[in-house]
Parts: C-alpha cells; sequence; structure tokens
C-alpha cells in the first residue's frame, strides 16, 4: 500500500492556526492527477501542493484547489518552499538569500530564500509580469453580487481583472467598514456568475486603510466557484493587486519600487500578513511582482492509499 506523507504549514503567519492553511505532498512521484484532485479535496484546504523532480528547475510544483488545478498560487508557493527548507529537502547556505526554481503551470519561476543561522526566515516569490484585463465600468451588479449594494464598491479607479499567472478581479470598497460588513463569499453563486462572465472566479476586495500596525491594505478574497467562500492569505491576488495600486497611482514607487504590507484573514479569524514588492519599468509601469511572507508547521502525517 502505498503511502505519501505530507505537511500542514499555516502560511504568511508564524502563529499557528492563524494564517492560509497549506498541505504539501513533498514527494509526490507516482500521483497522477486525478489522485492529486481527490487528495485535494480530502485536505480541504483552499490548495494543496505536490512536488515531484524538475529537469529545467529545482522542483516542479502542481497546485490544486478542492475543485480545480490552477497554475500558480502565492501562499501555497511560500509555504512549500517553507517546508522544503525547514524539512533539509533544500541545503541551506549559513546565510543569505539561497534562489531556487520552480516548475509551475505558468512556467519556471523563481523563489528567493532568506537565510539566517542555517534557518529559513522569509521565502520570496517572484510572479508573471502583471497583465491588465478589462475593467468595470458598471459596479451596482458587483456591490450587490459581494452582498453589499450600489455604494460599496468604489468606481475611481474602477473594478479590473489582473493576473500574475491567475486572472482575478481587484475591487476597491469605499471603506474599511464596509469592506468588513460583506458577508464571506458574497452572495455566492451571483458572484461566481458575475466574475465568470469576465474571465476569474476571484475577486480581490480591498479597502486603504487597515488595523495591524505596519499594515496599509485590508484585503478579503471571495472565490465561492472555486470552492473557496473567503481565502484567509492570497498570494497571488495581493501580487496582483500590488500592481494594480501601482498602475493607478493608489501607492507610489519609490526608487522605482513599491513596497506594500497586506492584512488579510481578519474576518474569519486567521489574521494574515503579506508583503509586497512591485518594481517599476522605466516607464513608471508595474513589471516586476514579489511576494513574501513568513510560514509555521503544525501537522505531519502520511496518507495510504
Amino acid at each position: 500500500m502505498p503511502r505519501y506523507r505530507f505537511h500542514q504549514l499555516d502560511v504568511f503567519t508564524r502563529t499557528p492556526l492563524a494564517g492560509n492553511p497549506l498541505a504539501v505532498f513533498p514527494h509526490a512521484t507516482g500521483l497522477d492527477a486525478t489522485t492529486m484532485q481527490a487528495l485535494a479535496r480530502e485536505m480541504n484546504l483552499s490548495e494543496t501542493t505536490f512536488v515531484t523532480p524538475a529537469t529545467a528547475a529545482t522542483r516542479r510544483v502542481r497546485f490544486f484547489t478542492p475543485t480545480a488545478e490552477i497554475p500558480l498560487a502565492g501562499h501555497p508557493t511560500i509555504g512549500t518552499w517553507w517546508m522544503l527548507a525547514e524539512t533539509g529537502e533544500i541545503t541551506l547556505p549559513a546565510s543569505g538569500v539561497l534562489r531556487v526554481t520552480q516548475e509551475t503551470g505558468a512556467g519556471v519561476l523563481p523563489v528567493d530564500l532568506h537565510v539566517a543561522s542555517r534557518t529559513v526566515t522569509r521565502a520570496v516569490m517572484t510572479q508573471a509580469r502583471p497583465v491588465f484585463g478589462p475593467t468595470l465600468g458598471s459596479v451596482d451588479a458587483l456591490g450587490a453580487a459581494l452582498g453589499g449594494d450600489g455604494r460599496t464598491v468604489t468606481r475611481t479607479p474602477p473594478p479590473q481583472v489582473v493576473s500574475t499567472a491567475l486572472p482575478q478581479l481587484m475591487v476597491p470598497i469605499n471603506s474599511l467598514a464596509s469592506l468588513k460588513a460583506l458577508p464571506s463569499g458574497g452572495a455566492g453563486a451571483a458572484l461566481t456568475q458575475l466574475l465568470r462572465t469576465l474571465g476569474t472566479d476571484c475577486a480581490m476586495c480591498f479597502a486603504r486603510e487597515a488595523e495591524t500596525p505596519g499594515a496599509s491594505i485590508h484585503c478579503r478574497m471571495f472565490a465561492p466557484g472555486l470552492g473557496v467562500t473567503e481565502d484567509p492569505a492570497t498570494g497571488s491576488a495581493a501580487g496582483a493587486l500590488g500592481a494594480y495600486l501601482v498602475r493607478h497611482g493608489l501607492v507610489t514607487p519609490v526608487n522605482g519600487v513599491a513596497q506594500i504590507t497586506m492584512e488579510q484573514g481578519l474576518e474569519i479569524g486567521r489574521p494574515s500578513l503579506i508583503h509586497v514588492e512591485v518594481g517599476t519599468d522605466p516607464g513608471g509601469a508595474p513589471a516586476e511582482v514579489r511576494v513574501g511572507g513568513e510560514a509555521v508547521t503544525v501537522i505531519t502525517g502520511e496518507v495510504s492509499l
């Protein structure tokens, strides 16, 4: 009977039972996509990752929600490489930054492991170059689909689909109070249907206020169509949001780099902090997106198949 070891981590936090939970199968050779999907459903977390050897990268990593495989995800990247470093699967230097690469559905992308005393202190992923999709001119229907009303979503700047590997709708909310009042998952099926007309399943809602010291943006991410009513911390959406904030002049880069700390998960009792850097090209447009954070292991075990 084959046995597959897994680790469960909380990501974008160093506090157990906070942040965003993730299951990682570090030795997934022999598992086909159907079985990976079934295991992700069994784990019943927002994402589960499966790690296998790669020829053109340090490792191949596949990302699954409970209902679908996706090309890339933020907190699973941070948690996967944190776990590989912490368990000795990756040899760390005494100190400094170790660059590894991951083969993903979005291509081969780098991850930087910050190390002190041979211990990882932060993992930072580089996401795909941001691609800006359609904007939404009429926000009344979106406000209702989120469980609010015609005043919930601001009109300037408009909501916009942004992708750093996974298309997601960036949704500016008129205040922190309005954002906190939204129900998890918005209006459910109505939100799913509206998002799919825009080519996405994810709504990254944000306010330019925050509760946590050091944070400047408060986020909530709803993806009911992917089986994720509300995500505690969404690295891919945070990266896309950073690019959106820079593009629309809501954050000002310093020496060509905007640094943003986002809080997420407070409404569902899983507080998280996500660090985003957006590098700009000579014309000031967002060009390189990096997302970093920490993690803590809370469960280890085996699955028998």
